[in-house]
């Protein structure tokens, strides 16, 4: 163990408490497994027509990778999937600890087109903070990539990177993505490529991914232009003015609880087709039959939150509580709610009452609402479950389902899509005869694809608008079952929330010209799998999408920026800072750290290492760097200072305006590593500065402390407790603290 000498401390045995830490041991390299002769457990039988045999491929694996030398434990097998053979090689350990390595073989030609492994000895023997860059990990995944492909990598270019994220710390297994995306004919095939994990702390090769499709790709020459795909765009609506709703977290103890929302006017790609998608061969909207889908790259989206939280009880009543108590005086009762949901769906004798839940329904919803769900053990034939859900306070039915295990064949008397649509539009008149008619039906599901005509339950759903504007997520969904003829499942959903006037968002013209501007229409590649198999590959055009932390599916339609899923501008979502102004700093590398972890981004890509920091700036770092960069993502300054008061960091008044001194910067490291007990026990120490005189009372220990752990950069023989900190004193300070600390 490499401890942390101490200056100028009194006693041993304060050095001793203040290294909890050691230094990491060094990484043991893996060594690979001896070539050896293809014993009879690793030989299975596979088709004769293989062109590469099960031994080939053991060692195609192995002059490829290093296995470490304690998977002895080896298995294979042959598979066969979307018209694709592959032998699977898996090793593994005998050691309870774990570990494996795992890979995939093409039969026919011998491509390596998968690989994962897994040792469990890894998170332990990380260091303090990650050993390898973005940059360095690029370079040790290409050297392997051009080992297993060869002249191949020149189909392919960079994924550009930005988004990856770092932490200073870690306790677990952090790996840079390193990705290529293939180019045929000039063009982008981003669901081709190859994908390779680089573990962040001894830079060993996690996860290698080959995505290569053998079918033929399509010449580009006879594709429209990128103004006639713009045409096309704006011709088919594929950019829809809308009402976006958040239903993020609801806060517990704040004015806002009990606000009334705002609904946010926003331009969004549509659902019909792919999120942008222009065929590029017919200038037409993407369509797919059914059973198709896209084997293609991600699509951004966005999507709601999470529901709300219960409140914990006191044992005096507050007048929150109070109010509470007497609005559920107001509830309709279990029995009374019962009744109100039988008036529309059918509860038969034979299924009993399991449960019956009354609470606050979560998202945007300030409803109370009664649940019950009715069930029976077994059922031959009919419905053995009932689910429903009525508002507490008005009773109204907010959604129901009746399900059966056993769905019935195709009767006699099954009615098709058109007739169980007729009998939807009825039941919605009839339990909402006012807000039917503020609603739109949905002809098709998304990315415009037909609902199927032939279906035990026949679905249908219906979208709400306001101010001649789409609300998605709001209206009804309703199923009618085709041989009953009845309603099964119905399901309302209609927030309560200020809708602006959309005299407030730029007109369709001004939304389309500033969203293509951000992200311009491009031609690439996709890949169709029709009922489980790879099809036909085709050429479309859609809004440019990259790894980028600034674009997703959504705009404001006020400001023209991109939202994040809870309405947001994506702008101030975490990411990791590729400092520009550092070159030559003393502490250019702790603030690189800093910098992928996604601390200290106040000003962009600029840090300003000479700038003295403030007291939000290092507190919020502070966070960061200890506990992960969603720990501090969209705290307000009341919200930090009491989280870092709680933690122990700060005891002082202070304003998050104020500058940090030197004094304060030894205070915040000792507490942040929770040494302050051993500060205040100043007859431990003795003077580590020739102006200790100046000292203010008390901070003795703390500034020892600082120094015997070597974390503050102080030259000379006084400390100047007063002085102010710079950024990059700070960032310094703060990075060989954690250090410090392993």
């Amino acid at each position: 163990m490499n401890k942390k000498k101490m200056h100028k401390l009194a006693i041993p045995m304060a050095v001793a408490l203040l290294v909890q830490g050691a230094l990491p041991a060094s990484v043991m390299a893996a060594a690979e497994v001896s070539a050896k002769t293809i014993s009879a457990v690793e030989m299975i039988a596979a088709p004769a027509q293989v062109k590469v045999s099960l031994e080939d491929a053991i060692k195609l694996v192995k002059n490829n990778f290093t296995i470490p030398a304690a998977y002895t434990k080896f298995t294979s097998g042959y598979n066969n999937y979307n018209e694709r053979e592959t032998w699977s090689l898996n090793w593994n350990s005998t050691d309870d600890a774990g570990g494996s390595f795992n890979a995939q073989v093409d039969v026919s030609t011998g491509e390596i087109i998968h690989m994962n492994s897994w040792n469990p000895a890894s998170s332990s023997s990380q260091t303090s903070v990650p050993k390898y860059s973005y940059a360095e990990a690029k370079d040790i995944a290409q050297g392997l990539v051009n080992k297993i492909l060869g002249d191949r990598l020149n189909q392919m270019e960079l994924v550009p990177e930005n988004t990856q994220i770092t932490p200073v710390i870690d306790y677990g297994y952090t790996t840079y993505s390193v990705q290529w995306k293939r180019v045929a004919n000039g063009v982008a095939f981003p669901s081709n490529g190859v994908s390779v994990q680089v573990n962040a702390y001894d830079g060993t090769i996690t996860s290698y991914s080959l995505n290569w499709s053998k079918e033929s790709i399509p010449d580009p020459k006879d594709v429209i232009s990128a103004d006639k795909a713009r045409e096309a765009f704006v011709k088919n609506n594929l950019l829809q003015l809308q009402y976006f709703l958040n239903y993020g977290i609801r806060p517990l103890d704040s004015q806002e609880k009990d606000a009334k929302k705002d609904a946010l006017l926003v331009y969004k790609l549509s659902n019909q087709s792919f999120s942008g998608m222009i065929d590029a061969k017919t200038g037409e909207p993407l369509k797919l039959n059914s059973g198709e889908w896209l084997n293609s790259d991600a699509v951004m989206e966005a999507g709601g939150g999470m529901g709300g939280m219960a409140k914990s009880s006191e044992n005096a009543l507050a007048p929150a509580e109070q109010k509470e108590v007497d609005d559920a005086s107001k509830l309709l009762t279990k029995e009374q709610a019962i009744e109100s949901a039988k008036k529309w769906v059918e509860i038969p004798d034979s299924l009993t009452l399991r449960g019956a839940n009354l609470g606050l329904e979560g998202g945007l919803s300030q409803k109370r609402v009664w649940s019950f769900d009715w069930s029976q053990e077994e059922s031959a034939d009919g419905y053995n479950y009932v689910y429903a859900r009525v508002d507490a306070a008005t009773g109204e039915v907010l959604g129901f389902s009746a399900y059966s295990p056993n769905p019935q064949p195709k009767g006699p008397d099954a009615i098709d899509r058109t007739a169980a649509k007729a009998i939807a539009d009825a039941f919605i008149k009839k339990i909402q005869p006012d807000r039917v008619q503020q609603v739109e039906y949905l002809e098709v599901m998304d990315n415009g694809q037909k609902y199927p005509e032939d279906q035990p339950n026949h679905d249908f759903s219906y979208e709400r608008v306001v101010n001649g504007v789409h609300v998605p997520g709001n209206g009804f969904s309703v199923s009618v079952e085709r041989n009953t003829q009845k309603v099964v499942s119905y399901n309302m959903d209609f927030a309560d929330v200020n809708f602006p006037d959309i005299a407030q968002a730029m007109d369709q013209k001004q939304g389309e010209d500033t969203f293509l501007k951000k992200r311009p229409l491009e031609l690439k590649y996709v890949q169709i799998n029709k009922n489980g198999q790879l099809s036909d590959i085709r050429l479309v055009y859609q809004p440019k999408m990259d790894n980028s932390f600034a674009v997703s599916n959504i705009m404001d339609a006020q400001t023209g920026e991109f939202l994040d899923w809870q309405g947001k501008p994506i702008k101030e979502q975490p990411r990791p800072y590729n400092f520009g102004d550092i070159s030559g700093s003393f502490a250019e590398e702790e603030i690189r750290l800093l910098g992928q972890a996604g601390a200290f981004g106040e000003y962009g890509d600029q840090f300003r290492p000479d700038e003295h920091v403030t007291v939000k700036s290092l507190l919020s770092s502070m966070l960061i760097a200890k506990n992960g960069v969603w720990s501090y993502q969209g705290l307000s300054d009341e919200e930090l200072l009491k989280q870092v008061k709680e933690l122990g960091w700060v005891k002082e008044n202070l304003s998050l305006n104020d500058q940090v001194s030197r004094e304060f910067q030894a205070k915040l490291v000792v507490r942040m590593l929770q040494l302050e007990k051993i500060a205040q026990l100043e007859e431990l120490f003795q003077a580590p500065y020739e102006d200790a005189d100046t000292f203010s009372d008390g901070s003795l220990g703390y500034i020892a402390l600082a120094k015997g752990l070597g974390v503050m950069n102080i030259e000379g023989n006084t400390f100047e407790s007063t002085k102010k900190m710079t950024r990059a004193e700070a960032a310094y300070a703060l990075v060989k603290a954690l250090q410090s600390n392993r």
